[in-house]
């Protein structure tokens, strides 16, 4: 049974115009979690009445989308492999699945019920599955095909494939049940639809610019609900985060993740959690789930790629790596952010070509650390294993021994010899701006069997100073295993690397 909670009152100025506040409606299971729905700028009992009619509306896409449900059209279709006129939200999910599989390289799969079935019922048994079985089962699934005919809304699916589309799931019913929402309240001045902490954010509350949006910390294992150290300020965009914390099967003992690599059917060891901003909700919760599945260096090159995403992605041990716009939905809107967000650091590194009779390309570190040399800022790793990293010792010994998940987040293939840059602009590594003044320029570069070679530079930078101790552009001469550096100070320049 539903349960409602509604709240909402009319505030009285100077006893002319009542102005309306703001109805807030909580509901339990809804898609096996909570709703909450925010509404500005309607009378409490049209905005009771639209959300009838969304909640009516929830119910109607879960009969069509939900795999729990034995008669529902996805598990109709499992069943019977193939089935015509099928309802057109179905046929578009599924269109979704194949476009999200493509766009992801393959991080992402709603092919796996088969496999979800397998780990469900290694669960029932406590027994776990050979993994080599699972691995070619994971292989021939993701070989296998899925036909689609949007004009006679038919699918066929090869006989190895049961669809579970709900890593996405939830994203395209919020997005649906804003739509008729908002439908149902043109006059409405801000809305929020919100099902399990994935939600869509339109408009702006009474008395703000935007909606100021608390993010759960992932890490907290005892109370993730609780925590929330992460802020983010959003007006028509969605969220949606995807984490496996609290979510596991036990099997003798152990505990197994309920993420799944496509790739071989296995649960993530050391999945990494994500938290996804988008346009809408179904490709922030898709994005989210890829996250999930992939190293969290190559998941945020791949948003980095992406227009109007942006993530943080948080590894098991804590470690928070943002993506290149990230900080523009962080934190309050003033001066000084504005001030700091418009200058940067620009770093020209060059990797020399040593003529030597067995060159190896060097492991190069580049980081930014406080006066008491703590990490500020990780801008470049090359070399993607403990041993590599080892070669930059003074990376290694302040930095990257206290961070075992720094390699994964952050290590990249070593380069040939050739030109390269970087950038900062003033964020730190949780992807917000730090406020120091005085900083540490590191660059460090190292090659096996070969030679070794660091340099320190100090610099300020403040939304109050252009610098005092780093002039416009700084060369520093080659030197070993480090080509020349060029470093330009730019007061314009709001990228982020």
């Amino acid at each position: 049974m539903l349960k409602k909670i509604f709240g909402a009152a009319l505030l009285l100025i100077f006893n002319t115009q009542p102005v309306l506040a703001m109805v807030n409606a909580h509901y339990d299971n809804v898609l096996g979690t909570s709703m909450d729905i925010s509404i500005a700028g309607v009378p409490q009992l049209q905005a009771e009445k639209a959300i009838g009619s969304t909640l009516n509306e929830i119910t109607r896409l879960e009969g069509i989308l939900s795999t729990w449900q034995k008669e529902s059209q996805i598990s109709l279709l499992n069943k019977l492999g193939s089935k015509q006129n099928l309802p057109s939200e179905l046929i578009e999910i599924v269109e979704l699945c194949e476009k999200w599989h493509a766009a992801s390289h393959k991080k992402f799969s709603c092919k796996m019920g088969k496999l979800k079935e397998l780990w469900l019922a290694a669960e029932r048994t406590d027994s776990v599955p050979d993994r080599i079985a699972v691995r070619y089962k994971a292989r021939d699934i993701q070989r296998s095909t899925i036909n689609i005919d949007a004009v006679k809304n038919s699918v066929i699916l090869d006989e190895k494939i049961a669809l579970d589309p709900a890593g996405l799931a939830k994203g395209f019913i919020i997005d649906l049940a804003y739509a008729h929402l908002h439908s149902l309240l043109p006059d409405a001045t801000g809305l929020k639809l919100d099902i399990g902490g994935d939600a869509y954010y339109w408009g702006k509350p009474n008395n703000n610019a935007k909606w100021h949006v608390a993010i759960a910390d992932p890490t907290n294992l005892n109370d993730a609900q609780s925590a929330a150290p992460y802020y983010v300020n959003l007006s028509n965009m969605a969220i949606a985060s995807s984490s496996h914390h609290n979510r596991f099967r036990q099997i003798q003992r152990r505990k197994f993740s309920h993420i799944l690599d496509p790739q071989d059917g296995w649960p993530m060891d050391y999945a990494p959690s994500a938290t996804v901003i988008a346009k809408d909700a179904v490709t922030a919760d898709a994005i989210a789930t890829a996250l999930s599945t992939q190293s969290i260096s190559q998941g945020i090159d791949w948003v980095n790629q992406l227009e109007n995403v942006e993530a943080l992605i948080v590894s098991p041990q804590g470690l928070k790596v943002a993506s290149a716009g990230w900080h523009t939905f962080v934190g309050s809107e003033t001066e000084a952010i504005d001030e700091l967000s418009a200058n940067s650091l620009q770093i020209e590194y060059q990797i020399p070509n040593l003529q030597v009779a067995k060159y190896e390309k060097p492991y190069v570190a580049i980081w930014i650390s406080d006066r008491q040399n703590r990490s500020v800022y990780n801008l470049l790793l090359l070399g993607e294993s403990n041993r590599w990293a080892k070669e930059n010792s003074r990376w290694w010994r302040r930095v990257g021994r206290k961070n075992p998940d720094l390699l994964d987040g952050i290590a990249r293939p070593t380069r040939r010899p050739g030109e390269y840059k970087v950038i900062w602009s003033g964020l730190n590594n949780n992807g917000e701006f730090d406020r120091k003044a005085k900083y540490y320029l590191n660059i460090e570069a190292a090659r096996e069997g070969g030679g070794h070679n660091y340099k320190r530079i100090e610099f300020e930078f403040s939304p109050h100073t252009e610098s005092a101790s780093l002039p416009k552009k700084l060369v520093i001469p080659a030197k070993g295993e480090l080509g020349i550096v060029s470093i330009t100070y730019k007061t314009t320049n709001n990228n982020r690397l």
